[in-house]
């Protein structure tokens, strides 16, 4: 392999630094490096990186999109067919995320995706060149969903399979915010709170839909049979403020 290794050794977390935040800056190493094939529906092993409750949801090997399923599946879908990582686990989801009461050394052993960034480090890919033969690429390739307990198995199996697959590692910055992200327990970014403008009309909306009159049950009734239509961006709120009924 041709190529500079970068952070071979694990980063522990300097008590003196600032904390690493979701949305300042872990966000936005997750959006440009790893959402282009962890965001979508069939993101490999429907592990969804475009939210940090799509990090805490974890991993399924089960295929979202099966063409040779004759049955239907139970639906997965983010904030809706469950909510905690419990319900997840229970629908067949593995953590990918270490327990936060583990110490900072024993979070990063125990994570999944501090191990594939790792991995990745340890056996960085040419920076020239075709991909080797060992990553392949072809849209019918296996697909491979390991978890914490098997992962050492699939490293010696599969040592140029960390993650960014078939990508250019991690610039050593984006890697070390990653790291201290997750040996500090991959806390989760503050509850999104309505905007001024937001509240009142939201009050509003909620006296109206539960309301009593013949005029506001039918409205309610209407919503909940086109529920796809029950996504609402109050006046006055930001761009990317939006909410569902």
């Amino acid at each position: 392999m041709t190529g500079v290794q970068t952070c071979a050794l694990p980063i522990l977390p300097d008590p003196a630094a600032s904390p690493v935040r979701w949305e300042q800056d872990v966000k936005p190493v997750v959006e440009g490096r790893c959402v282009v094939c962890h965001a979508c529906y069939d993101a490999p092993c429907q592990l969804k990186l475009s939210s940090w409750e799509g990090l805490a949801r974890g991993a399924n090997p089960e295929k979202f999109y099966d063409g040779a399923r004759i049955r239907a599946a139970a639906p997965t879908r983010l904030f809706i067919d469950a909510n905690t990582p419990e319900e997840w686990q229970a629908k067949g989801f593995h953590p990918v995320m270490s327990p936060a009461s583990a110490t900072a050394a024993g979070r990063m052993e125990q994570s999944v995706l501090y191990r594939m960034l790792r991995l990745k480090q340890l056996h960085p890919q040419p920076l020239t060149g075709m991909l080797p033969a060992e990553v392949p690429v072809d849209l019918d390739r296996a697909q491979v969903c390991t978890d914490a307990a098997g992962f050492d198995r699939f490293a010696r199996e599969n040592p140029l399979w960390g993650m960014p697959y078939g990508m250019p590692n991690l610039a050593e910055p984006e890697y070390r915010k990653l790291v201290r992200w997750i040996a500090a327990g991959t806390p989760p970014p503050p509850a999104a709170r309505p905007s001024p403008a937001a509240q009142p009309q939201i009050e509003a909306w909620e006296r109206f839909l539960n309301g009593g009159t013949a005029r506001e049950r039918l409205m309610s009734r209407y919503l909940y049979e086109h529920l796809f239509i029950g996504h609402l961006h109050l006046a006055g709120s930001g761009d990317r403020e939006f909410y569902r009924l």
